[in-house]
């Protein structure tokens, strides 16, 4: 049995703001940083002059994680966390539509004074399709509302896009995910030292029993999921633990492992409730489910989750929700 208890949402930083996703981020000289992907607005930004910035960030402390402090202009509105380049900007400005999002993920501290943001590029198509070209960094300092772009991808075609997801035993696990069937996703494995993460040739790959510094070799490994799942070993437990939502619904599940790769156990679900939110939309579901480490009790019985829940078409809200495992 476990128990659930609704935290609040993570407030947005002005009435300019309508919603936002994401909620990933990490933890620097004890202050929290939290991502979000599209912040949607009700009126045009002034740094490409569309309706929503596709990266934007805020801090907090884990004593109080709510209480967020996010800077915004004479106008109301936040910064854009990760910069566009020259080029990705005039491709928004003349066609937002058929332009570029910058999705940031986890903040990691690899020890450096400033911490590792990793993003994806993401290339929209119409408006409605989305196809991800790298995978970024960038540097951003303690209390910094824009961080300082790398100008190489860590991952790019033709490789798979590993994208950096969570902090096991002192290394970074990235994910590959793809359609691997039908309402059926596949993700491969990878891992990097925690101070190595910003450089390419510190991953290696799962390639099914082994890991092998050769990406060729990768192999999907984890195909429980429907998606990225949220990683980390838990004390209570005593046992690695993977958390993400149900395809096409907002179901979320647990399950445990004695090792990241699995096999994964038999799961435990949380379902929508008093407690845990249902979106506003009955034909949208609850996304972007995330373990948040830093704020989990000292024993690891009691987790801190982050969820994105549409509201409205375009809008929608960062929860955190307490579970205390039975």
């Amino acid at each position: 049995m476990i128990a659930l208890e609704d935290l609040g949402l993570l407030p947005l930083p002005s009435e300019v703001a309508v919603g936002r996703d994401g909620g990933q981020g990490g933890l620097l000289g004890g202050r929290l940083l939290w991502t979000f992907g599209d912040t949607f607005l009700s009126a045009n930004n002034p740094i490409d002059g569309s309706n929503l910035l596709s990266a934007t960030g805020a801090w907090s402390t884990p004593e109080d994680p709510l209480a967020l402090v996010q800077p915004v202009d004479e106008g109301g509105f936040p910064a854009q966390l990760i910069p566009y380049t020259p080029e990705e900007l005039a491709a928004n400005q003349a066609d937002p539509f058929n332009g570029w999002a910058l999705w940031p993920g986890m903040m990691i501290d690899t020890g450096a004074a400033e911490g590792l943001v990793v993003f994806q590029r993401i290339k929209r198509s119409d408006g409605i399709g989305y196809d991800a070209m790298g995978i970024g960094t960038a540097r951003i300092a303690v209390d910094a509302t824009v961080a300082t772009r790398d100008a190489e991808d860590l991952f790019a075609p033709p490789e798979p896009l590993f994208m950096p997801g969570c902090i096991v035993d002192g290394e970074v696990l990235a994910f590959s995910c793809d359609t691997i069937g039908f309402l059926e996703v596949g993700c491969m494995l990878a891992r990097a030292p925690v101070e190595l993460a910003d450089q390419r040739e510190a991953y290696e790959f799962h390639d099914g029993v082994t890991w092998q510094p050769d990406i060729a070799l990768a192999a999907t490994v984890l195909d429980e999921f429907s998606g990225p799942p949220s990683i980390s070993y838990n004390p209570y437990l005593q046992r690695y633990l993977a958390i993400s939502g149900q395809i096409l619904s907002s179901t979320i599940e647990l399950r445990t492992a004695d090792d990241v790769a699995g096999p994964w156990g038999e799961l435990v679900t949380i379902e929508v409730g008093e407690e845990y939110l249902a979106p506003l939309d009955p034909e949208a579901f609850n996304y972007v489910i995330i373990e948040h480490v830093e704020l989990r009790s000292p024993d690891g019985r009691e987790i801190v989750l982050s969820y994105s829940r549409p509201t409205e078409p375009f809008q929608g809200d960062v929860r955190l929700m307490r579970v205390t495992l039975g």
